[in-house]
């Protein structure tokens, strides 16, 4: 794998998806997908994040996420932010 995240950025990503939270991501272009957390897959020696939006799930490269936020969930302390350097 050419790009790699944190280990602590790697596990807020995991733990959406374990919750299957409501989230929105923001790319490093800004590029905004929203919708349900739902897996992390290994596709072409990179890992993509899967965000299910109604019947459409996007496939977002974890090294390109700046913004992670954890959004509209029923439980309030399931709902974060963070946000990382593109650097």
């Amino acid at each position: 794998m050419t790009s790699r995240i944190s280990c602590d950025a790697h596990d807020y990503f995991e733990i959406v998806c374990m919750r299957r939270s409501q989230i929105l991501v923001t790319t490093n272009d800004n590029d905004k997908y929203q919708g349900i957390a739902f897996d992390i897959n290994i596709i072409e020696n990179k890992e993509v994040f899967l965000i299910k939006e109604s019947d459409i799930v996007h496939h977002v490269l974890l090294a390109n996420v700046k913004k992670l936020q954890a959004i509209n969930n029923k439980i309030a302390q399931h709902n974060f932010s963070v946000e990382w350097s593109s650097s």
